[in-house]
């Protein structure tokens, strides 16, 4: 089996699960092309997709002179966007992208890397329609009653990160992903939530002796050997900066890189609101040293193609250049590629610094030492 030996010993019977014995394993292919090294994207909302359909995609993409997708099959509202075969999912359908193969299909043929997004553990649905997978409320615990944890910062419920079996649905819908013929998967909230409630957090199957970091790199590890599509995270920005996994978010990205091949950093002046406050050009800054941070830990190997601000809140000088600003940050940094997000795909200000200032900014190059690394990992 491929990349184990970096696994704790302790966690590695969870992942011998996956392979029964004695079976045949394909062999491994390279996926991860120069095209997705270098992907430039938007993420596209579920209901945008229902709206505009499929050629409503390719044309905000290619007007935004990106060549890269990204789209909700699972999102952080708990909604299913496509007809999934998983049981526990069924009633969380709203089949907002359609025939989704076909949805892939049109994308490929107009040039445009389909990414699929998936949401791991924040699921406000799936966590009060099954408690028992679910955070618990640590004061009603006590009182040996059951009541679902929700967040103070979002007010929603989550799936326990501990429990293998969210770790066995999110496997699940990966698989139905690569199966639909998208090129390459995203997991967001890939974490254990962080706001000012999760003192009262209880998770009821936590191994006491195992680190949030290990549990999800053994998971990742799973998921790793099920598909044979590039995996992407999507990762609080502050990791970008900071060895291991000082905030509690079981997110070390040192430890990840045997089994993930592309890192997202959300590097949001949004996000980090005091951060420099008062330097001049925060947004480039705030990629670029992000990225040069990660780079320096990671290595040449991984992808490194952070989500950058589409959207105006705490944007200083809101408009193109401020766009143009992040790519050039994420160029000088070391990144691969970008993706933009906005909440409701409204791409105007983007697509006016990509016909404009940021034109000439990207692609960009794989330097040669990236190149030489990358053979043969992937997928």
């Amino acid at each position: 089996m491929r990349r184990l030996a970096a696994l704790p010993a302790a966690l590695f019977c969870i992942v011998a699960l996956v392979v029964p014995a004695g079976a045949q394993q394909a062999p491994r292919q390279d996926d991860l092309s120069e095209r997705i090294q270098q992907a430039r994207g938007l993420y596209i909302t579920a209901p945008y997709v229902r709206v505009n359909g499929a050629r409503g995609v390719v044309r905000i993409v290619r007007s935004s002179a990106m060549d890269a997708a990204v789209l909700d099959l699972k999102d952080a509202t708990g909604r299913v966007n496509y007809d999934s075969a998983i049981p526990e999912l069924q009633e969380q359908e709203t089949r907002l992208h359609g025939d989704v193969r076909a949805l892939v299909r049109t994308l490929h043929e107009n040039g445009i890397v389909a990414i699929a997004r998936i949401v791991c553990f924040n699921d406000p649905v799936l966590a009060h329609r099954m408690p028992d997978r679910a955070i618990q409320d640590v004061r009603a615990h006590r009182r040996g009653r059951t009541r679902v944890w929700t967040s103070w910062g979002t007010g929603g419920a989550w799936l326990d990160p501990w429990d293998s079996r969210n770790h066995d649905l999110v496997i699940a819908v990966a698989r139905e992903a690569e199966a639909l013929g998208f090129d390459e998967i995203q997991l967001d909230y890939i974490r254990f939530p962080v706001d000012d409630g999760v003192p009262y957090a209880h998770y009821p199957h936590e191994q006491a002796d195992v680190r949030r970091r290990d549990m999800l790199h053994a998971f990742l590890g799973r998921l790793d050997e099920s598909i044979r599509i590039p995996i992407g995270v999507d990762v609080f920005g502050i990791q970008a900066y900071w060895e291991g996994d000082t905030s509690g978010l079981g997110q070390d990205l040192s430890l990840w890189t045997d089994v993930v091949d592309v890192y997202s950093p959300m590097l949001y002046l949004n996000a980090m609101r005091d951060w420099e406050r008062g330097t001049q050009d925060r947004a480039r800054r705030l990629v670029q040293i992000g990225v040069q941070r990660m780079r320096q830990r990671l290595g040449p190997r991984p992808v490194i193609r952070p989500f950058l601000q589409a959207f105006e809140q705490e944007a200083e000088d809101w408009g193109p250049r401020f766009i143009a600003n992040q790519i050039t940050g994420a160029r000088r940094g070391g990144s691969d590629g970008f993706l933009f997000w906005h909440p409701g795909s409204n791409y105007g200000t983007v697509q006016r610094a990509m016909q404009g200032l940021a034109h000439s900014l990207s692609p960009f190059p794989i330097p040669e030492e990236r190149t030489r690394a990358r053979v043969g990992f992937g997928g």
